[in-house]
């Protein structure tokens, strides 16, 4: 998957929680150096945060990959998506993403058959 889609996924995961939590951060009853110490601090757990639901996500899917493969099962492009669904089914039902944000890291993740069909052929 290239890169820039990756960075565009996080990007857009951190803006979208930021808008949201600086809307309620914004409606809080607070002094105005107590909101602008809560968005800054909000912004870089977020930052954070997305990486880490993409990389867990990445994980997760390598080990079930791993556990067909010493299942002595083939992986092909249609069983790598339905594994990716799978992941994103997960995080969604622990409620990790949201339905949207699901989506496009479902999307990422399936775009990176290429590069894990030549990791299986090694």
């Amino acid at each position: 998957m290239p890169e820039q889609a990756k960075k565009s996924f996080l990007k857009g995961a951190i803006f979208g929680a930021i808008g949201g939590a600086i809307s309620g951060i914004l409606l809080a009853p607070k002094s105005g150096k107590q909101t602008r110490e809560d968005i800054k601090k909000l912004a870089e757990d977020l930052g954070d945060r997305a990486e880490e639901v993409y990389l867990n996500a990445q994980k997760e899917l390598k080990a079930k990959i791993e556990n067909i493969k010493q299942a002595g099962q083939l992986i092909d492009e249609a069983k790598y998506k339905e594994l990716v669904s799978e992941v994103v089914r997960d995080l969604r039902s622990n409620q990790e993403v949201t339905e949207k944000t699901g989506e496009k890291l479902g999307m990422l993740l399936k775009n990176d058959w290429e590069m894990v069909k030549k990791q299986l052929s090694k």
